[in-house]
């Protein structure tokens, strides 16, 4: 577009010398004058403008070299001054504003001193061609900075687009990486909760094993009957992590049935009472409440057969219009909520249940047993709908 700007300027100069003073030999020799800026514009101006900071070597010499042509051009032909107006976004683009203020006086107002020569005697048409090289230099001072003031704005809004398009960048930087660490805690909690917990019933059942090894047989094939269903869910779960389902307890069973078989693996594990408690009507909630709901159960029944040392258990699960309620309580050696967390279970179940926005609560004491209720919140039954909760409705197992 510069290259088109300066041929236009040009082409315009050379027209008006022509029409101004008719074909004469000596206009012809000032048209080939002026054609020598062709060359200096592709062989010093537009690499300056294409690649040359401000105030370069290269813009110095074409701003002078453009002095030296035009300056005689318009002391012979007043009318090639009318180029100056068109040239003079180019020196603001080249030079700094102050330099380019001076370059664009000295092409409007140099030739004044040839005039002053030349028309000693015809005052009237001096002060003519001094208003005009007057009105020609207030035209390309003003131009010249209308479009410098556009090119700082571009350069700004390049710049902005520029730390706009890094920012957009670094926001999907950091997305993925924020995605990448909410998935490595997901699978974290995931493992936790179900490849871990199996594999330390496996242990706690091999141990059992070796102390019936070598007294009664029929007890030793339960505890192998165990760990067999025990491996075998373990591998349902495995397989069902990696596809990314929903737990391998709710395939094809309702969320409660599926609390109710971890109750009573761990009657049959531990020999204790569990008491399994389903309050409303079951029905299918979502499943983000049921996986958390089941990895919850999980996560506070493992903890039961790790630590409590508990003979007697509930485990409760109340449905209403408006929430689901999972509550197990145990009476074993209990310990202090308030000492420092060990290990990834209970935090991660914190945080499982945060996530779906429910509440934990947990409530212990050393010799008082262990009590953990969460919360969650689901979507309110429609009015008359068949298989909504109804208060009272208790079932016992």
């Amino acid at each position: 577009m510069w290259d088109l700007h300066f041929g236009v300027a040009l082409l315009a100069a050379e027209l008006f010398v022509v029409f101004s003073h008719g074909p004469q030999p000596w206009v012809s020799l000032l048209d080939g004058w002026l054609l020598l800026s062709v060359p200096l514009y592709v062989a010093v101006g537009r690499r300056a403008l294409l690649h040359d900071p401000e105030n370069s070597p290269r813009a110095l010499a074409f701003g002078t070299g453009m002095a030296v042509l035009y300056t005689p051009a318009a002391i012979v032909a007043q009318e090639a001054s009318v180029a100056m107006v068109a040239l003079a976004p180019l020196s603001y683009l080249l030079l700094s504003r102050s330099r380019a203020m001076t370059f664009l006086l000295v092409y409007n107002f140099a030739p004044v001193v040839g005039w002053a020569v030349m028309w000693w005697g015809e005052p009237g048409r001096f002060l003519r061609a001094l208003l005009i090289a007057a009105a020609v230099a207030g035209s390309s001072l003003t131009i010249g900075g209308w479009v410098e003031s556009i090119a700082a704005q571009s350069s700004e809004r390049a710049n902005l687009v520029r730390r706009l398009q890094d920012s957009r960048d670094e926001v999907a930087r950091l997305s993925v990486a924020h995605g990448a660490l909410l998935e490595r805690e997901r699978l974290a909690r995931e493992i936790h909760d179900t490849l871990a917990q199996g594999f330390t019933s496996l242990v706690m059942l091999c141990q059992a094993l070796e102390g019936e090894l070598d007294h009664t047989t029929e007890r030793a094939r339960r505890y192998i009957d165990l760990m067999q269903r025990t491996a075998r869910e373990n591998l349902s779960e495995s397989r069902s992590l990696v596809a990314s389902l929903t737990p391998a307890q709710l395939d094809n069973s309702s969320l409660d049935e599926a609390v109710s078989r971890l109750g009573e693996r761990l009657a049959e594990e531990l020999g204790i009472t569990v008491d399994i408690r389903v309050t409303g009507t079951p029905r299918t909630l979502p499943p983000a409440v049921e996986v958390v709901a089941l990895r919850a159960a999980q996560e506070a029944l493992s903890n039961v057969r790790k630590h409590a040392d508990a003979s007697h258990v509930e485990l409760a699960l109340a449905y209403t219009p408006t929430s689901l309620e999972l509550t197990v309580r145990d009476n074993g050696r209990g310990f202090s909520p308030t000492a420092s967390a060990q290990g990834y279970g209970l935090p991660g179940m914190r945080a499982r249940v945060l996530e779906i926005g429910g509440t934990t609560q947990l409530t212990s004491a050393p010799g008082e047993g262990t009590r953990l209720t969460v919360r969650l919140t689901v979507s309110p039954c429609p009015d008359n709908t068949d298989g909504c909760p109804e208060p009272f409705q208790e079932t016992n197992r």
